[in-house]
């Protein structure tokens, strides 16, 4: 599979939660202690945007049924999901992320 830009590897501060679509695929993009993760940006329980959630060190909590996952690798810590994230692979090149979908 090919890799695609979806954003400059700046535009998401530590910390923060940025959503990028990628032709129909949502990415969550999250900048956990200066690396860059790339998640699946909807919750596996009932769609929620995760963008909206909140983030507390390495555990991401759904906004809507308060579902916990690990965003390190998308593991769940806590239901009522029992169904982890994808994890998309990517990398910063040039000072870019690309993300594989």
């Amino acid at each position: 599979m090919a890799l695609t830009k979806i954003c400059s590897g700046d535009a998401v501060a530590a910390g923060e939660l940025r959503q990028f679509n990628v032709g129909d695929v949502e990415i969550l993009v999250v900048n956990f202690d200066g690396r860059l993760l790339c998640l699946a940006a909807r919750c596996t329980h009932a769609g929620a945007p995760l963008v909206e959630g909140e983030l507390s060190g390495d555990i991401l909590t759904c906004p809507w049924h308060g579902s916990r996952f690990r965003v390190t690798d998308g593991s769940v810590v806590r239901g009522p999901t029992e169904k982890a994230l994808k994890m998309y692979d990517c990398q910063l090149q040039a000072g870019d992320l690309f993300v594989e979908v």
